[in-house]
């Protein structure tokens, strides 16, 4: 007797049967399929990527044709992200489908070493965004943005002081997942 399969190995089943490759890495990813948005990395640079956001009945829809079908009805609705972020999630992903790869192009961001998600995630999405990461606050130019919290507010004063814009990663996490670049929101210091 064998085991029923899990829903993402059926998901991979289906995927394949289809012609597709299913992969973990957001990166590369043309689509996400899920039932809700999750702010992990591999949403996060799926999405700065431009990979349409579906639900499972795209799937469902796709197994049921015999070929991937046309994806705008059934690009993901989520409740809690419409009240978390002011925006439906399909018209973040029409901007970044617009310029994938480009929210945070020409910028260069540098990050405090107490954030969180970790430095080695936030990286990550900056670049899927277009951004490009500095490893020290003293090599910083006018179009740069330290990324900071409460721990670092030592080093988010120097950058407020030699006019670098400072927010926090709750700021840069909004501009991902809303694709929109918010430069007039209040700078990490000035939100205390």
């Amino acid at each position: 007797m064998s085991e029923p399969l899990g829903p993402s190995l059926r998901f991979k089943k289906v995927i394949e049967n289809l012609g597709g490759s299913p992969t973990f890495d957001g990166s590369i990813s043309t689509h996400i399929v899920t039932g809700k948005v999750r702010k992990t990395l591999n949403f996060c640079t799926a999405l700065c990527s431009g990979a349409w956001m579906v639900s499972p009945s795209w799937l469902k829809e796709s197994f049921g044709e015999g070929k991937f079908v046309d994806e705008l009805p059934y690009i993901l609705h989520d409740e809690d992200y419409v009240l978390k972020y002011r925006t439906e999630l399909k018209d973040s992903v029409f901007r970044a489908k617009a310029r994938p790869g480009a929210l945070l192009k020409g910028y260069n961001f540098c990050i405090a070493a107490h954030v969180q998600p970790p430095v080695i995630t936030l990286s990550a999405i900056i670049k899927s965004a277009g951004g490009n990461i500095i490893r020290e606050l003293d090599k910083v130019n006018e179009a740069s943005i330290f990324i900071a919290c409460e721990e670092d507010m030592e080093e988010a004063l120097s950058a407020l002081k030699k006019g670098i814009w400072t927010f926090s990663s709750d700021w840069l996490m909004n501009c991902v997942m809303r694709q929109e670049l918010d430069l007039g929101a209040p700078q990490f210091a000035e939100s205390l």
